[in-house]
């Protein structure tokens, strides 16, 4: 990566079918870009929800920055689960001992 190249991520929301909040990070989160998100990510989460849903699939890549923004989202609320994580991703949360935090699924 050049380093006049941005990181591009995203943050997207939805609802499940039960109605829980989904939020979607997409693909990559990392110093550059993890303020910017996580204002983003709280913005969606906002102070109306118990429960969150946090939606991996399109994630490439992720650091602590991402880590961290993951966690400052599960303060917020009283359960999270993180859904779709790639292989890297899920290992990444699981060498950080916060597996059982983030409640990974499948």
């Amino acid at each position: 990566m050049s380093g006049d190249a941005a990181v591009q991520g995203a943050v997207e929301r939805a609802r499940d079918a039960s109605g829980v909040p989904v939020v979607r990070l997409i693909g990559e989160i990392d110093i550059s870009n993890a303020g910017t998100l996580g204002a983003t990510l709280d913005r969606l989460i906002g102070g109306e929800t118990n429960a969150l849903v946090v939606d991996l699939a399109e994630l490439e890549f992720m650091d602590s920055s991402g880590i961290a923004m993951l966690l400052r989202a599960t303060a917020r609320v009283d359960t999270i689960e993180v859904r779709n994580p790639s292989q890297v991703i899920r290992r990444i949360i699981e060498c950080t001992g916060l597996a059982d935090v983030l409640r990974l699924e499948p």
